[in-house]
C-alpha cells in the first residue's frame, strides 16, 4: 500500500511538472477587435445633423423689369448750327427747330454774313443768339476746316463755343461730331480724309463736360464697320440720301434724351 501511494504520489509530481514547463512557452495569440469609432465623434456628427436644419428651396428671383427708354426730346426749343449736312437736317428730317446753316459753313465764316433761318428772319448768328432763347443748341462744324491746321481750327471752334455760352447761357449745348466720308472719298481726297475726321472728333468731344456741354457722334448708324461712311447711305461720298436724314433726326432726339438724363 505504501508502494502504491509512493507511486501515485510520483506520478503526480512527473505531471505538475510537466505542466509547469508548459507554462513557460508562447502564449497563444488572443483576437484583438476592431476598434469602434469613438462615442464622442459619433455623437458629434448626430449633433451635427441636428444643429444643421434642412434649408427650404429659395423662390426664383422674380426678372428684372425692362428699363423703359427716355422719351425723346422735343425739338421745339432747338437751335441747329452747321454746314451742308445741316442742311440736308433742315430739309429731310422733319425736326421743327431753328436753322442757322448753309453750303461751305466753316468757323472761320460763321460770323461773315446773315443768314436767312426760316420763321426767324435773316441775321447774323451774333444777331440770332441775341435775338431769340433756346434751350437746346446743336453744331456740326469741321468737315470744310479740315485743310487747316488742327490745333488753329480747335481753337476758334473753341471761340464759337464760348460765344454760343456767352450768349445763350441757359441752352444746353450739343457739340456733334463730323460724319465720316467713303472710303473711296477717304483714299482719294487730297484732305478730307476719315482718320483726320477722327482727330477732329476727339478734339471735339474732349469740349465737353457732361453737364451743360455734350458730346453725340452719329457715325456708329451710318459706318461700314470700317470707319467709312457705306457705300449704301450716300451718291457723293459725304452726304446721305434725303431718306437717311429722317433716321438721323430721330437719333438726334434720342440720343439727346440719353445724355441729359445721364446728367
Amino acid at each position: 500500500m505504501k508502494k502504491f501511494t509512493k507511486h501515485l504520489l510520483s506520478i503526480a509530481l512527473l505531471l505538475a511538472l510537466v505542466l509547469s514547463f508548459a507554462g513557460c512557452g508562447q502564449s497563444a495569440p488572443q483576437e484583438t477587435p476592431s476598434d469602434p469609432k469613438p462615442e464622442s465623434n459619433m455623437a458629434e456628427t448626430a449633433h451635427k445633423q441636428e444643429a444643421e436644419p434642412i434649408q427650404p428651396p429659395q423662390p426664383e428671383a422674380p426678372p428684372a423689369e425692362p428699363v423703359a427708354p427716355p422719351e425723346p426730346v422735343s425739338m421745339n426749343d432747338a437751335l441747329f448750327i452747321g454746314d451742308s449736312r445741316v442742311t440736308g437736317l433742315m430739309e429731310y428730317s422733319g425736326l421743327s427747330a431753328d436753322f442757322f446753316t448753309c453750303e461751305g459753313m466753316s468757323v472761320y465764316n460763321i460770323h461773315d454774313k446773315p443768314l436767312s433761318v426760316p420763321n426767324v428772319g435773316k441775321m447774323t448768328l451774333t444777331e440770332l443768339l441775341s435775338h431769340k432763347s433756346y434751350g437746346k443748341i446743336y453744331v456740326m462744324l469741321g468737315i470744310n476746316e479740315l485743310g487747316y491746321n488742327l490745333e488753329q481750327t480747335i481753337g476758334v471752334y473753341s471761340d464759337l463755343v464760348n460765344t454760343i455760352r456767352e450768349l445763350q447761357p441757359n441752352a444746353t449745348l450739343f457739340i456733334m461730331g463730323n460724319l465720316h466720308v467713303t472710303e473711296a472719298m477717304s483714299t482719294s481726297h487730297s484732305y478730307i480724309k476719315n482718320s483726320t475726321i477722327d482727330a477732329f472728333n476727339n478734339k471735339l468731344s474732349q469740349m465737353a463736360n457732361g453737364e451743360t456741354i455734350f458730346y453725340m457722334d452719329v457715325n456708329s448708324e451710318f459706318d461700314d464697320g470700317h470707319g467709312n461712311l457705306a457705300e449704301e447711305y450716300t451718291s457723293d461720298g459725304a452726304h446721305p440720301y434725303a431718306k437717311h436724314y429722317i433716321h438721323w433726326g430721330e437719333w438726334i432726339a434720342m440720343q439727346s434724351a440719353f445724355l441729359i438724363k445721364e446728367e
